[in-house]
């Protein structure tokens, strides 16, 4: 494994054939509410327990369409080359969408809320809106 894949090694990784979850990618983009990136976070009922996020459906289904179309790859250290540079003013390159997706879906398994935060700040809409606009070009 490449301790930091250039551009081109991850764009590789992506899964043009599977057109299905591509469009139903673009589905769940172009459908995500404000309710969607507000996430909630709830502790089951259970006081004594910790909070977590409760990710609405559509948030669920693009990150399991993300690993489908191969957006998140064992490729990218995150834990050692981490986010990349975002802004809401920018828009993420094919290669930055899948850093940053691979980023935060890895990351929300070492602790809780990494893919409410790409939320509220349109960073999950940006990682999305990058990966489609690439499929859509190729």
């Amino acid at each position: 494994m490449s301790e930091n894949p250039d551009n081109a090694q991850l764009i590789n990784e992506l899964d043009r054939t599977k057109t299905d979850a591509w469009e139903e990618l673009r589905s769940v983009g172009e459908e995500m509410t404000v309710e969607d990136r507000n996430v909630v976070w709830t502790n089951g009922g259970n006081e004594q327990s910790l909070s977590y996020p409760a990710y609405s459906e559509r948030i669920n289904k693009a990150t399991s369409l993300l690993y489908t179309i191969g957006a998140i790859t064992p490729l990218y250290n995150w834990g050692r080359n981490g986010l990349p540079e975002y802004s809401p003013s920018m828009e993420l390159s094919v290669a930055d969408a899948i850093r940053a997706a691979t980023y935060i879906v890895r990351s929300e398994r070492f602790g809780d809320g990494a893919i409410a935060r790409a939320a509220k700040i349109g960073l999950l809409d940006s990682i999305l809106y990058s990966l489609i606009k690439w499929y859509d070009m190729e």
